[in-house]
């Protein structure tokens, strides 16, 4: 009788005892996602900020795409040309080129 309490007694502490690893293993997890999603953002966030503030303006991304064909030294003398012809900044001339050159493909 006094085998049959202990193991009664054993297997309800084991019982506890597991009860007790399954919340903490849960618990464990749910904060291990919590930590990994937060690092995440964290860090897709200051990747964003520095692909923003080091990369290139919007104009400047059309602009670039649209004269892709051409070495830097031809684009450079392109926005020259244009902010010496409408007396504008570098941002305006780059904009100017990019609709006269959309304006020119669809006139054919």
């Amino acid at each position: 009788m006094q085998d049959h309490d202990s193991t009664i007694e054993l297997g309800s502490v084991v019982n506890a005892v597991t009860a007790l690893l399954n919340q903490h293993t849960a618990l464990g997890l749910l904060v291990g996602i919590l930590v990994g999603l937060l690092a995440y953002f964290t860090v897709s966030k200051l990747i964003g900020v520095r692909r923003s503030t080091g990369g290139k303006s919007t104009v400047e991304r059309q602009f670039r795409n649209v004269f892709a064909i051409m070495d830097e030294v031809r684009r450079q003398s392109i926005i020259r040309y244009y902010m010496e012809k409408y007396e504008c900044g570098r941002e305006e001339a780059m904009r100017r080129a990019v609709d006269e050159r959309q304006r020119e493909a669809n006139r054919w």
